[in-house]
Formats: structure tokens, sequence, C-alpha cells
């Protein structure tokens, strides 16, 4: 019985001395901040948004416009020796129901490869524009005058590959 006594007061005797520790805590409220809502956490006045400032993306180098305008040379060059060429397979064209290894077949068949020389050539301009197009886009620089010339040497590409379908 003796025993059982320590058993029920050791819970009372912990709630007592957690009391008595606890009590230290309110001696002064004076020395301690307030956990109150301060004036400078209040929420007040407006933001204005930085104002908006458009890009404009500088102009290309003037030797890579140069080069543009050179690249649009060649390939208009170009461009003019396919229609020539397309003009001379024409009559060779006639060959297509000839047997294959007679003479008018392998005329027809040079002509076809002299056109096909030609058009390559009006291509590869066109893949020096494109890759000057990525450069300067990725640069961040005013890409029009690269966009002009290319679309330009595209709508002849496009016009010789339905020339070349035909044949």
């Amino acid at each position: 019985m003796a025993q059982t006594m320590p058993m029920r007061t050791a819970p009372l005797l912990a709630l007592a001395l957690s009391a008595i520790a606890l009590s230290g805590c309110t001696k002064d409220a004076s020395l301690y901040p307030s956990l109150a809502t301060r004036d400078a956490e209040r929420v007040s006045g407006t933001f204005q948004p930085a104002p908006v400032q458009t890009y404009v993306p500088p102009q290309p180098a003037p030797a890579t416009l140069g080069k543009v305008g050179q690249l649009r040379a060649d390939a208009q060059a170009a461009h003019t020796r396919f229609l020539a060429a397309a003009q001379r397979a024409q009559g060779p064209a006639a060959g297509r129901n000839s047997e294959v290894g007679s003479e008018a077949w392998s005329v027809a068949q040079v002509a076809l490869a002299d056109l096909s020389a030609a058009h390559s050539a009006t291509m590869i301009p066109l893949a020096d524009l494109d890759s000057m197009f990525a450069a300067a886009q990725n640069d961040g620089e005013d890409v029009s005058e690269i966009e002009k010339a290319r679309g330009e040497v595209e709508a002849w590409v496009a016009a010789e590959d339905k020339v070349l379908d035909s044949m």
C-alpha cells in the first residue's frame, strides 16, 4: 500500500511542478515584444508596374546584309539558268516513252540531270539564307531583310520543284 500512494501522487506532482515553471514566463509582459500586427506589416499603398519598354532588335551587321544580297543574286542567277535548262529539256522530254538505253532516252536523261544540277544551284543559297536567318534570330537581331530574301528564294525553289515534278 505504501507503493501505490506515490503512483497516485506522481501525476499531481508533475502538474504542480509544470504550473510553477510556467508561472515564471509571466513575470513582466513589457520585457517581450508584442505579437500583434505592426504598422509596417499592414497592407497599404499601391505598386506601380514598371514602364513598358518595347524591344527593338538591332540590325544585322552590314557585312551580313551584303551577304544576304549576294546570296539572293546568286539564287536568282541559278534560277535563270534553271529556266533556260528547263526550256532545253522540254524538247528531249519527249524521250519519256522511248525505250531505256535508246538515243532519245539518253538525251532526256542528260537534260534532266542538267535541270537537277541547276535546281541544286538554287537551293545552295537558300540553305545559306536559312543558316543566316537562324543565327540572326538566335542573336536577337532584326531578321526582316533575311526573311524577305529567303521568301523569294523559297518561291523560286518551289517553282523549280513543280517543273521537275511535271517532267
